[in-house]
């Protein structure tokens, strides 16, 4: 980051407004020891007048750290725009990666333009399938419609139907 021009000029002049006020206090302290009151009163003078100097000073670098602030504050907020926009960038890339690919699939995993779940069963699982005799010859099983208990078993017609149940016990 860099000090603003107010700042720096602010900060120096305070610095040297204080190290150039001890020269009119220790004239002033003489001055009091030896009894010379006009001219302790005008290095006083003088000392009122570098004092006044560094609150000028002071002052410029006051405002000179809220325009530091300020920029600051500023370069934040664009930093942030610009990831937020590199975010909206990588975002959109993805998106289109993704549009991209489903373009490309061959309708797989489709079901009436609504996507589904696909599964690959490997040459391995599809012989283990086969010598266990759970799939038919066409590769797709042939299972009745039922309905299933929340515990897995099946239920009978009159259940699935709505019937009756008698659930004491």
């Amino acid at each position: 980051m860099v000090m603003n021009v107010k700042t720096m000029e602010g900060l120096a002049g305070a610095s040297t407004s204080v190290n150039m006020l001890s020269t009119p206090m220790n004239v002033a302290k003489e001055a009091e020891r030896k009894g010379d009151v006009d001219k302790m009163q005008r290095a006083l003078g003088y000392a009122a007048g570098v004092v006044d100097q560094a609150d000028a000073y002071s002052e410029k670098t006051s405002k000179g750290m809220e325009l530091d602030a300020k920029e600051a504050k500023k370069e934040k907020e664009e930093q942030q725009e610009k990831l937020i926009e590199a975010r909206r960038a990588e975002r959109q890339e993805q998106a289109e990666k993704n549009g991209q690919a489903q373009k490309t699939e061959t309708g797989a995993g489709k079901t009436g333009g609504v996507d589904a779940d696909q599964v690959e069963i490997s040459e391995e699982g599809k012989e283990l399938a086969q010598t266990a005799g759970q799939t038919s010859p066409g590769g797709v099983d042939s299972v009745q419609d039922a309905t299933y208990g929340s515990s897995g078993e099946i239920l009978s017609a009159a259940q699935a139907a709505g019937g009756n149940i008698d659930v004491s016990a």
